[in-house]
């Protein structure tokens, strides 16, 4: 099971970091799979709709874990979720 140091997210089997089918919509906002994050939040006990009421550090929760865990496993870099990181790294 993939970890964080902040949280602990079981992953859904099956599935990978693809098909999250993340991609960029606008200069500050992202798109993805709401279905594939609903199985996320379903799985670990965290309510969905209260989750889409405030989606931002939920699904930053679960592509922070997602992604180290595809790269630990030896997946490609993916460059969206590269220059995230990079903007993430500027802010602090």
């Amino acid at each position: 099971m993939p970890t964080d140091s902040l949280l602990t997210l079981k992953l859904p089997e099956g599935y990978s970091f693809a098909d999250l089918k993340i991609r960029r919509v606008e200069a500050d906002a992202i798109d993805l799979d709401m279905d594939l994050v609903k199985l996320v939040c379903t799985i670990n006990g965290l309510d969905f709709d209260k989750v889409l009421q405030d989606p931002g550090p939920v699904v930053t929760t679960i592509l922070t874990v997602w992604y180290k865990s595809h790269i630990a496993d030896g997946g490609q870099s993916d460059p969206l979720m590269e220059e995230l990181k990079t903007q993430k790294q500027r802010l602090n």
